[in-house]
């Protein structure tokens, strides 16, 4: 199938974006560049700020269209707004086919699988907790067993989307602060690090690419 993706908001979730490219390619999907043309159209957004919200939102919609009067046949909303609407999402845009929140970046491929081309297949959205089975909507704050724990390796496969003279390395995800005004930790989940040689590999295939800037990127760089 034809796979096109828009990625949303920081760095961070372009790595993100870029992993579920790798995943999708390596399991045997073509991806393309042209929404107007794509079977399944994924959407990672971002809802860290009021404007961020509001760009997911109209984003999705314009994709939608492509799915009642285009070749889009499956319509996959990921990232930070899933992560904190999914139950909203699924229920206010019905074109929605499969929510995916930040922690469930690698079910991409089971996503975008989930129903043959031209069938009427029923949402699919993943849950990690007994108060969040399929169907039911809750505006309680996650647990921290919750909330995302997932974070790529140096093996994970990724499309790298930026020019070819840099790519972004996320070394950690996550933050254990508890600001007031700040969103991330329910976003994003308690903060885990890769490990040192996680990381050297990566850099150390990314320079074998022919990458000559690597940006290292987290939600708390210095932690």
């Amino acid at each position: 199938m034809k796979i096109g993706l828009v990625s949303l908001g920081c760095p961070k979730n372009l790595v993100d974006s870029e992993v579920m490219l790798g995943l999708a390619q390596e399991a045997g999907h073509q991806l393309t560049r042209d929404t107007e043309n794509a079977d399944v159209l994924v959407i990672n957004t971002c809802a860290f700020i009021d404007s961020a919200k509001q760009e997911s939102i109209d984003t999705i919609l314009e994709m939608a269209q492509h799915k009642k009067e285009g070749t889009c046949r499956r319509l996959i909303v990921t990232g930070c707004l899933a992560e904190r609407y999914r139950d909203e999402l699924r229920r206010e845009i019905p074109e929605i086919d499969a929510v995916l929140g930040t922690g469930e970046v690698p079910d991409i491929v089971k996503a975008i699988g989930g129903g043959a081309i031209g069938s009427v297949a029923a949402p699919l959205a993943f849950y990690r907790g007994p108060s969040h089975e399929p169907g039911a909507t809750s505006h309680e704050p996650r647990t921290t067993s919750e909330r995302p724990t997932y974070i790529y390796d140096a093996d994970t496969p990724r499309l790298l989307s930026t020019p070819r003279h840099y790519a972004y390395v996320k070394i950690a995800e996550g933050c254990d602060y508890k600001c007031a005004f700040c969103i991330i930790p329910t976003l994003r989940g308690p903060y885990r690090s890769r490990s040192e040689d996680s990381i050297v590999r990566e850099a150390e295939s990314l320079a074998a690419r022919g990458v000559k800037e690597l940006l290292l990127i987290s939600q708390d760089t210095t932690f």
